[in-house]
């Protein structure tokens, strides 16, 4: 059960793309940001990512760590539940700081440095891999980390990409501000049309791969019924005037209003 979705090209932006088509060696600007969120604790910027990377989306984000709410670890509101992508891998390293993960269904926890998570030596979450990131409590300094989301076939749907994480991103922060009041039916649609399911119960195993299976099912009609009253996956709000007018986004937003009339 899965929502269709528009794109079955390239679905990148205009502003995503690299002018050069040989971008291989080329820098990794700033395409959108610098965005300070969660009252200042964090710090995203989206780069065009080089063409090796085979990548659908790069960001830059900071944890500032004498914030109190980076403090929280594990609490902070850009640490998201535990989940996994049916579709891409994850990848990231840290430039400063420290910076942790819980992954797999018996919750592993390590610690990421620019020693042991450096350019050399990214650390990778497959597809499937149940996971979460999270700023260290202990940190002694900002932390910074490059992540991005692979692969970018174009024939990929419900990839990650700029405009789910900046949409997502931005809409919890305002939610944990006191901005905007939470909307799971907003949160799920969103999720959907990133091919992500939550975890539940990890540690019972029990339950196989009912612990994504509900809860991804459970996401799926909430998606379908958010479709059906207007939710959209996409908040204008939080879009750049270019953005919203590109032929990409208003090629989904088309798609989605014609799958809610066919509900």
């Amino acid at each position: 059960m899965s929502i269709p979705h528009p794109v079955k090209t390239d679905d990148r932006l205009k502003s995503d793309k690299d002018p050069k088509d040989d971008g291989d060696d080329e820098p990794e600007p700033v395409i959108a940001g610098p965005f300070s969120l969660y009252d200042g604790s964090f710090v995203l910027e989206f780069l065009r990512p080089r063409r090796s990377r085979n990548a659908s989306v790069l960001m830059r984000t900071t944890f500032k760590h004498d914030h109190p709410w980076c403090k929280l670890g594990k609490g902070h509101g850009q640490a998201p539940p535990l989940h996994l992508h049916f579709q891409q891998s994850e990848s990231f390293i840290v430039l400063s700081g420290e910076v942790g993960t819980t992954t797999a269904y018996s919750l592993i926890d390590t610690i990421h440095t620019p020693q042991n998570t450096s350019a050399s030596n990214p650390h990778h979450i497959a597809p499937w891999m149940p996971h979460r990131i999270w700023p260290s409590p202990a940190a002694t300094e900002d932390t910074t980390i490059l992540v991005w989301a692979h692969p970018n076939p174009d024939h990929l749907d419900d990839k990650m990409d700029r405009l789910f994480f900046q949409a997502l991103l931005m809409y919890i922060s305002d939610v944990r501000e006191g901005r905007e009041v939470l909307s799971l039916l907003q949160v799920m649609v969103m999720q959907h049309f990133s091919a992500t399911a939550l975890i539940m119960f990890p540690e019972l195993w029990v339950l196989g791969p009912l612990r994504w299976w509900i809860p991804w099912l459970v996401q799926c009609i909430c998606a379908y019924l958010a479709m059906w009253m207007g939710y959209s996956p996409l908040l204008r709000k939080y879009m750049s005037q270019e953005d919203w007018e590109d032929a990409v986004v208003q090629g989904r937003v088309e798609m989605w209003r014609r799958g809610k009339k066919q509900q």
